[in-house]
């Protein structure tokens, strides 16, 4: 602190000039000496170190300490409670009594604390800040403290249960003769040290929240003793109160104050005007004069007029000065007052008077209001955020309330739901979102435990359920082997008692492949069922088949003789009707082949001279078209120019409106101000015949103007006309290309169409073919069946050559028979070699088929081509048709603009000769602007009604194109090659 002329803050610092100090023997009841040079323990700097936050810490002990007996420490000393605002009262009537006992108290006091600091305001309100923090800190320490530690003898106690729980070891799974293992030791021992840690570290906090609260209130009462000992003024204030009743004892005085009896009983006055105050704050020796004075009785009465002048002075200075700081703070804490606020009254020159003071007092009183409500308005502000916060804190509890009150188990503590907002802080809010995270943590602990024991039972189960299913699968592949292995011995018991008939090799199966020693392995069981499940699939169908070959036979077996000989007539009669058909077909075949060709070679010469004609027209198109941009590129040059006139021109008038409004306003001016102002306004009606002189150059102008953009509208209409001619040609020409390719189109659909008639009379021919080819494999597979009936029936051919040479009837029937076979023999290579030439002439019509369907598909691309051409030139003649509309709504704008601005200037023309003339133009004008309206709905019309038209053909042109691609896809899947099975047959009837 800076001096304040009276006494300083530490004036005893050993200097010679120094004072000497009031207190430098020892006090009898001090337990250490006073005085220079030796500070009280309190006061000693290893104080400042018992908080790691201010240096390495000497007095905390390591947390092990107090993890077990710091409970009872704090059960039987308690721990550290903060300062409270309520005093006891002294009981002690020694010190009313005793004076030396008093006396030697003061002395001691005032001699332990005169080194200690006197703190600034500030300093002090961050302190008692400081401690609320950590008091509401160490509350919140110490409950999560005795929830960790809590947690952390459920843990131990866990921890031991599970150990007596398993009394020993288990063996592990895998093996039987395995090393004994510790189950759940580790994982408790893991949450142990967890909770042990979390211990020690709150321990930690709790020290040093207590130690820096210690400190806090250490310095708070060391500042509090330094005030009291620099502002003692001795029992004055005490003695008046005591004076007042006789009956209370009184405490005597301690010797140190003596003199103030004296100064008070030398003035013979007891008020404090009378009273010096600035004699507390001077050394001894400046005050023996005046105790001499005083003694003597040489004080007067102007000494004491004069004392007090000047005592007035020094407090109007003071209050003038604080009145300055007092200000300079009320505009640091709001500078939108410091123009409102007004400026402390000066201290009069000379002697001050009372009112000065008065005044002054009364800007102190005002300042402190302003102060006070300063204040008031920074917590009501401040009070919001707060508030804001704490609702937000509470919203957030509630979620937690509402997730625990959802995850709260049976048998568990009730979730207590959230404080209410008080408005008094956060810290509710906050405790109770610790103990709801605390809560969480539990939870979630207990999940991972429950959800750790069924894991572990899962796969206990999972690994049963395996050993059971492999038991299982092993013994089915035990099963299947024995099968195979019993099935071969069958199949080779078979073969040695087949060996000695020669004949018999056909009526044994190949052997199969397979592996006696194969091990058991899912891959290879898999493939074992696959492969059992095909063989038994295969082994049905055959069975179905045996079936009905059986029931065939035994059919043709009940059947006589004279049945087989009609069926054999009515085979032949067939065989021979299908011959005939079957070149009548052929002739129809070639017929339609060489319509077929002529169709195509036609349609061919057709579509090229249509395809010729339709480039050429579409060649002619374009260049048209490009002449068509050409021009329209230059009317658009045209079209800027003249904008850009216009938009000259528009300047232009505006400037001159700028002009005019000025000078009306500067007329009105020299209007009022006529009488002095005269020659200004001979100025002013020069100015003014000037400035008609250019209204009339710009009236020329616009004049010249307006003949240019008639001229340039004629130009553009005569121009739109042409284009419309163009247009419509193109549209005829196109017209007359969409006709062409529609009667093209419509003579491919009747060609395409006689082509389905044949393909479909084709088809059927083969169809009848085909059940003439299974009708001949019916009968040779009778006649092998009849072979094998006379072979049982009659023995083997050996036997009946023997028994025909015996019987010549018999033989001359064998005769007739093997005559008639071979009979039907030749008819069969006859149909034979006719089925062939007919599969050469089907390819032959197959691949002219395809060639038609490559002429078809090339075709129908040009088509494409020519739709997409025709569709790209709807798709250019719409984009000029905007661009002309576009133009053309451009220059009716630029119209509208002039005629408007024609308008505007029809008042401001002088009369004159002119006039008829600008009337005659603006009907001009207007007759021009129906027109080119009438002109512009006529054409809009027309584009729409073209635009339909160009729609309804463009939806007409995609349905056809659907159609051919209809017909296109399918002559494609008809043209598709079958599978005949006439070959197969035919090998089948040779075997």
């Amino acid at each position: 602190m800076a001096s304040n002329g009276l006494r300083t803050q530490y004036p005893y610092a050993g200097d010679a000039l120094s004072p000497r100090p009031l207190y430098d023997f020892p006090s009898p009841t001090s337990n250490y000496p006073s005085g220079i040079g030796a500070a009280s323990p309190s006061f000693f700097p290893m104080a400042y170190q018992i908080s790691p936050r201010f240096g390495a810490s000497a007095f905390i002990p390591p947390p092990d300490v107090f993890a077990d007996g710091r409970r009872d420490t704090v059960r039987e000393n308690g721990g550290y409670t903060p300062q409270t605002q309520e005093f006891r009262k002294r009981s002690s009537e020694a010190l009313n009594t005793d004076p030396v006992a008093m006396h030697l108290l003061v002395e001691t006091a005032i001699g332990d604390s005169q080194y200690f600091d006197i703190l600034t305001v500030e300093e002090v309100d961050a302190l008692k800040q400081e401690q609320k923090t950590l008091d509401a800190r160490l509350g919140t320490v110490r409950r999560k403290l005795e929830s960790e530690t809590k947690i952390r003898d459920a843990t131990r106690s866990l921890s031991r249960l599970a150990t007596k729980k398993e009394n020993g070891h288990k063996r592990g799974l895998s093996s039987k003769g395995s090393n004994p293992i510790q189950e759940y030791d580790a994982k408790s021992q893991e949450g142990l040290d967890a909770s042990n840690k979390k211990v020690e570290e709150l321990i930690r906090d709790l020290l040093e929240i207590e130690s820096r609260m210690r400190m806090i209130d250490m310095q708070l009462l060391m500042h509090t003793a330094a005030v009291l000992q620099l502002t003692h003024k001795g029992p004055k204030g005490r003695a008046e109160n005591q004076g007042l009743s006789e009956d209370v004892p009184r405490r005597p005085d301690s010797p140190a104050s003596l003199n103030v009896y004296e100064v008070g009983r030398g003035n013979g006055t007891q008020g404090d005007a009378d009273f010096d105050e600035r004699s507390f704050y001077r050394s001894p020796e400046n005050l023996d004069g005046l105790m001499n004075v005083l003694q003597n009785g040489t004080h007067n009465h102007s000494q004491g007029t004069e004392r007090q002048e000047q005592a007035l002075s020094s407090t109007a200075r003071r209050l003038e000065e604080m009145n300055e700081k007092l200000r300079a703070l009320i505009v640091q804490v709001n500078p939108e007052q410091e123009r409102e606020y007004a400026l402390p009254p000066l201290a009069l020159e000379g002697t001050p008077d009372a009112t000065t003071v008065d005044r002054q007092l009364d800007f102190l009183d005002q300042g402190l209001r302003s102060i006070s409500a300063e204040h008031a308005n920074m917590h009501r502000k401040s009070r919001h955020p707060s508030s804001e916060v704490e609702g937000r804190l509470e919203g957030i509890n509630n979620q937690l309330y509402a997730v625990l009150s959802r995850t709260n188990t049976e048998g568990a503590d009730e979730v207590l739901p959230p404080p209410p907002i008080t408005g008094d802080g956060s810290t509710e809010q906050l405790n109770y979102m610790e103990d709801s995270f605390y809560n969480l943590e539990q939870i979630q602990y207990s999940l991972n435990n429950q959800i750790d024991d069924l894991r572990s039972k899962a796969l206990n189960q999972d690994s049963e359920q395996a050993e059971k299913y492999e038991t299982t699968l092993l013994g089915l592949w035990q099963i299947i082997l024995a099968g195979e292995e019993e099935a071969r011995e069958r199949k080779r018991e078979r073969r040695r008692l087949l060996a000695e008939d020669p004949d018999a090799d056909e009526q044994l199966s190949p052997d199969e492949d397979y592996n006696a020693n194969e091990a058991f392995s899912l891959p290879a069981f898999s493939a074992k069922v696959q492969w059992l499940f095909g063989r038994a699939t295969s082994l049905k169908d055959k069975q179905s088949v045996l079936m009905r070959q059986i029931k065939q036979q035994r059919e043709l077996n009940s059947k006589s003789d004279a049945q087989k000989e009609a069926e054999f007539e009515r085979l032949n009669e067939q065989v021979l009707s299908a011959r005939s058909e079957k070149m009548s077909m052929e002739e129809e075949l070639e017929r339609a082949m060489g319509q077929l060709s002529q169709f195509d070679e036609q349609k061919t010469q057709a579509e090229t001279q249509a395809l010729r004609e339709t480039q050429e027209r579409n060649a002619g198109l374009e260049a048209q078209l490009v002449n068509v941009q050409e021009r329209v590129v230059a009317y658009e040059n045209q079209l800027k120019d003249v904008q850009e006139q216009a938009v000259a021109f528009q300047n232009q008038l505006r400037e001159v409106e700028q002009q005019n409004t000025a000078y009306e306003k500067e007329l009105r001016d020299h209007q009022e101000r006529s009488t002095a102002f005269s020659v200004q306004s001979r100025e002013v009606e020069e100015r003014n015949a000037a400035y008609e002189a250019q209204v009339r150059d710009a009236q020329e102008r616009a004049i010249t103007l307006e003949n240019k953009l008639r001229e340039a509208q004629d130009d553009a209409r005569v121009e739109a006309v042409a284009i419309q001619a163009e247009l419509s040609d193109s549209a005829e020409r196109i017209n007359q290309a969409t006709t062409a390719l529609k009667t093209v189109t419509a003579e491919k659909e009747a060609a395409e169409a006689r082509s389905l008639d044949a393909t479909n009379a084709l088809n059927a021919k083969e169809e009848e073919f085909r059940e003439l080819e299974g009708e001949i494999v019916r009968l040779t597979t009778e006649l092998t069946f009849a072979k094998a009936e006379l072979d049982g029936a009659y023995g083997t051919r050996a036997q009946r050559a023997a028994d025909s040479a015996a019987n010549p009837a018999i033989k001359r029937e064998l005769d007739e028979l093997s005559e008639r076979n071979q009979a039907l023999q030749d008819e069969l290579e006859a149909l034979r070699k006719v089925q062939d030439a007919a599969s050469q002439s089907e390819a032959e019509a197959r691949n002219s088929e395809r060639n038609l369907k490559a002429e078809l598909s090339g075709m129908a691309a040009e088509y494409e081509a020519l739709t997409r051409d025709a569709i790209q030139n709807e798709k250019d003649r719409d984009v000029l048709e905007g661009q002309i509309d576009k133009l053309r709504d451009d220059k009716e704008a630029l119209e509208r603009e002039l005629s408007d601005e024609k308008v505007k200037w029809l008042g401001v023309r002088s009369p004159g000769p002119g006039m008829p003339n600008g009337a005659a133009a603006a009907g001009q004008l207007d007759l021009g602007a129906t027109s080119i309206r009438m002109l512009r709905e006529d054409f809009r019309k027309m584009m729409r009604d073209r635009t339909a038209e160009g729609l309804k053909a463009l939806r007409a042109e995609q349905e056809e194109r659907r159609k051919l691609e209809a017909v296109v896809r399918q002559l494609r899947k008809d043209a598709m090659p079958q599978r005949s099975n006439l070959s197969k047959s035919t090998l089948a009837a040779q075997q």
